[in-house]
């Protein structure tokens, strides 16, 4: 083998590794990404949900309107 062929084969190896490696990364900060706008656009729903489900409780004391 001459060192072109070599030198062909290694950094062909390398850029394949690299490549491989670029694109794991890739796709763990895309990952992430669609995780952090998801629960951005979930938070306010499940805010509204849970405060529909533990609605304080209102007595005649705490109405505005009234002067003793």
């Amino acid at each position: 083998m001459s060192k072109s062929t070599i030198t062909f084969w290694l950094l062909f190896i390398i850029s394949i590794a690299l490549s491989a490696l670029l694109i794991s990364v890739f796709f763990k900060v895309l990952k992430l990404i669609i995780y952090i706008i998801l629960v951005m656009a979930l938070a306010p729903i499940i805010y509204l949900l849970l405060r529909s489900f533990f609605k304080p409780k209102k007595d005649d004391d705490d109405k505005l309107g009234k002067r003793p």
